[in-house]
Order: structure tokens, then sequence, then C-alpha cells
């Protein structure tokens, strides 16, 4: 079973744009993936880790790095997961997991590190850059609601990461109409 694949098929250019291209690739990938045990999300924080790596080598890059896994079990790497996490905490990433399904999510809910930053074997991370969402809460809410929960946390650590880098936003352009 491989852990690290592109959602859209094109490992050349793995990158979805917008919430359209996220829904296109997701249908891409219904009809050519077969889910399956265990769940290790360490190889594919790393791979998304290795881009933001990059840009984040650039001083005057302001790209940022959204992960979106969906799973339908705990993950049976934890301990390396909650590493990888630790270490993309001071790049410009974040990690949105939604677990589906009726599997027990609670150890999930440590990754997600709303009041205590992540740590383990000693390191903590530099940063809150997990949100966490069980989906069988928004069972019957609008996906409104589900966006919301999914979404609640990007915006601080979008800018916990750039003031962290000491970086202020670029002046958006004037559109000329």
């Amino acid at each position: 079973a491989s852990h690290e694949f592109p959602l859209n098929s094109n490992p050349n250019n793995p990158y979805c744009f917008g919430i359209n291209g996220v829904l296109d690739a997701y249908k891409n990938a219904l009809q050519h993936v077969t889910l399956w045990g265990p769940t290790h999300a360490a190889p594919i924080i790393n791979s998304v880790a290795k881009f933001a790596e990059q840009a984040d080598k650039n001083p005057q890059a302001q790209n940022y790095f959204i992960l979106l896994m969906l799973t339908d079990g705990e993950l049976t790497d934890m301990g390396n997961t909650m590493s990888s996490i630790i270490r993309a905490s001071h790049l410009p990433m974040s990690v949105i997991i939604v677990g589906v399904g009726n599997a027990n999510f609670d150890a999930m809910e440590a990754l997600d590190a709303d009041n205590k930053l992540l740590s383990y074997q000693g390191l903590t991370a530099a940063r809150d850059i997990v949100q966490f969402v069980p989906y069988r809460n928004f069972r019957g809410s609008s996906k409104e609601a589900l966006a919301r929960a999914v979404l609640a946390e990007l915006p601080k650590q979008v800018v916990d990461y750039f003031k962290m880098k000491k970086v202020d936003p670029r002046q958006r352009p004037e559109v000329q109409y």
C-alpha cells in the first residue's frame, strides 16, 4: 500500500488550486484509489513539508501549503506523525485532518494542539499547525458548518507563521475596472 500519492494523479504537478481543484482531484481519486490500512500520516506530511521547505528558503516568498487529509481510522504511526508535525511547525504549512466514519479518533485530538503546543520525545512544536475535525459531528449540518470547522484555525496558523518569520503581507495590487 502506498501512503503517498498526489490526489490529482499528476506527480509532476501535484497541486490543487481552490476548492474546485480539490473537489475535482478527490472525484478523480475515488475512481482510482482503494483505501486500505494501516493508516500512516507521517510520509505525506513529510512530503508536503519538502515543498514548504523549498518555499521557506526564499525570504520573499509568501506561499503557504495546506495538506487536507481524510482518514477513516486512527493513525498507526502516531509517534512518527507527531515528530513530522513538530518538524513542520516552523514551515509555511498547515495540516487539516478530517476523520470520517465511526473510528475512535481520541488520539487525533492530541495532534490538534489548541490548548498546548504539541510535544513529543522532548521536542515541542513552534506553533499549532493541525486542525482535526470528526466528520460525524457534522452529519445533518450544513456544508457551511463543516467548512467553518475545517477552516477555523487556518487564518491564525497562516498569520502565526508569517509573524514568526517576521514577514509582512504584500500589498494587494489595485485592480482596474
